[in-house]
């Protein structure tokens, strides 16, 4: 299908920045919830800045190609840089005068703070509990979110949250429980994924972004958040990261993981108000128009998962994608792993030096929860 108009952002040269800043006037009527204002427009002049994105994979020159016209790269984590007049590479870095001039090409846009509240920074967090995952192994994935919602950590800790689940059952005995999406297209178990052997999420998670559109509490929020069980989760982190973080008109999601084609990796999914709202518009068109089913040779040869749906669905309708490497540290993600544990798909964070946001995974409770002791001694 034909791909949506995408705004023309300007293209830019970066050396030290994105520079060139530009005032506007914005005049925006402030809602009123519970006898408060709900936004931070103020009538007052706001500044827009200008922020790099980074467009659609297939929009961007490929890692052995000169990029100096798309000015992005396919792989998620490489930049442009011009090394000398007419010719630009993707590379991870580039050192001046070694590598060439090293003046990164960027595609940039128009942003302000999200201004739906007046921090900036609400959350409305979800994560799923998968009862029947599929696999013989066990999962510790309800007796991690019981123990967090207790401590009043992990997605616990925004201004809203919702665990979802295929099943209803008690999160705080009598006052909490998860809200139970169905199989109403009779396909949440419609395949597995061949190294673990657990279901493949994308269909489970089609029908909780449904019942978060039914439930509008993202509505009124800066920022959608999912979570995965497994990922030890400090929201306050998030909050502060997200202070600095600008938006576009299209709305923005943060990549996290790079070195790899698509960098949305499912353990910390940071979404915006605008985008978001793009997504449930357009999740039943993505799951017509998009081979989410296939066994493509990009995807592992499987079907994709909910985090590659999305990814994939918000580049197609025009969300704007920004790099964000420093949210999280995932062993999930080659690219968080040191030099020799590259290979170990077993290797997880040492979290009592590490300040990020989210760190990932953590099945077992009690590695669990040693890890959310240690990141904040």
């Amino acid at each position: 299908m034909p791909r949506p108009q995408r705004q023309r952002w300007a293209v830019a040269a970066v050396a030290a920045g994105v520079a060139g800043a530009m005032m506007l006037a914005v005049v925006a009527a402030v809602t009123v919830s519970g006898g408060k204002p709900a936004a931070a427009s103020t009538g007052v002049a706001r500044k827009l800045s200008q922020i790099v994105v980074q467009p659609p994979r297939e929009e961007c020159a490929k890692v052995s190609d000169n990029c100096l016209s798309e000015k992005c790269c396919q792989v998620s984590g490489y930049t442009c840089f011009e090394v000398h007049s007419g010719y630009a590479k993707c590379m991870k870095e580039c050192t001046p005068g070694v590598d060439g001039t090293c003046l990164t090409q960027a595609v940039t846009a128009p942003a302000t703070r999200s201004d739906v509240t007046y921090s900036g920074t609400n959350l409305f967090c979800f994560a799923f509990y998968q009862s029947e995952t599929g696999s013989t192994k066990k999962s510790y994935d309800l007796e991690i979110l019981r123990t967090n919602l207790f401590l009043g950590s992990h997605i616990f800790g925004c201004e809203s949250y919702r665990v979802f689940s295929d099943v209803s059952t008690w999160l705080s005995p009598g006052k909490v429980e998860t809200v139970k999406v169905d199989d109403v297209e009779n396909n949440f178990h419609f395949a597995k994924r061949r190294v673990t052997g657990t279901w493949i999420n994308s269909n489970m998670f089609i029908q909780v972004w449904k019942k978060i559109k039914e439930e509008k509490m993202w509505s009124s929020k800066d920022w959608t958040i999912k979570v995965d069980a497994d990922a030890v989760f400090l929201p306050q982190r998030l909050r502060q990261k997200l202070e600095n973080v600008e938006v576009t008109a299209n709305g923005i999601y943060l990549e996290n993981c790079k070195y790899v084609n698509f960098g949305f990796f499912g353990h910390l999914e940071v979404i915006s108000k605008k985008a978001a709202a793009k997504y449930i518009e357009k999740i039943d068109d993505c799951k017509a128009s998009l081979n989410y089913l296939g066994r493509e040779k990009d995807f592992g040869n499987e079907p994709w998962g909910e985090d590659l749906f999305a990814q994939r669905c918000m580049d197609l309708h025009g969300v704007d994608k920004v790099s964000a490497w420093d949210m999280t540290v995932d062993g999930m993600c080659q690219a968080y792993r040191p030099e020799g544990e590259k290979k170990n798909k077993k290797w997880k964070p040492d979290c009592s030096v590490l300040q990020t946001a989210a760190m990932h995974p953590f099945m077992k409770p009690a590695d669990y929860f040693e890890c959310l002791k240690a990141t904040q001694r």
